[in-house]
């Protein structure tokens, strides 16, 4: 059986959890319980099949050279890159936010 491959947050995609905690415990701390373990689940799952996201690419940028993916667990999209053995989790933002800015600082 293959060893599992281990996974790290970058600080800023802590900070992410963190915010979408808050944000949504205003309303109902037993939703955002749930949707956190449902996130939690979801990247989990990336030790075992760390290939299992789809590639980040846009025309218009050299995303795909940067070798970053992302898993969509609803409404969130988190963005890893996967470096040896080791998943980066870099940003878990809504799927409606403008993530190439988010990630990128693009400017227009």
């Amino acid at each position: 059986m293959p060893q599992k491959t281990k996974i790290i947050y970058a600080p800023v995609a802590v900070d992410d959890m963190d915010e979408i905690f808050s944000y949504i415990s205003k309303d109902n701390i037993a939703a955002a319980e749930i949707l956190l373990e449902k996130i939690n689940t979801g990247i989990s799952g990336l030790s075992e099949f760390p290939n299992m996201g789809s590639v980040l690419s846009d025309e218009d940028y050299t995303l795909v050279n940067s070798a970053y993916r992302f898993i969509v667990i609803q409404p969130y999209l988190v963005f890893y890159r996967v470096i040896g053995r080791t998943i980066i989790i870099h940003r878990i933002l809504h799927g409606r936010r403008d993530y190439l800015r988010e990630l990128f600082s693009i400017q227009e």
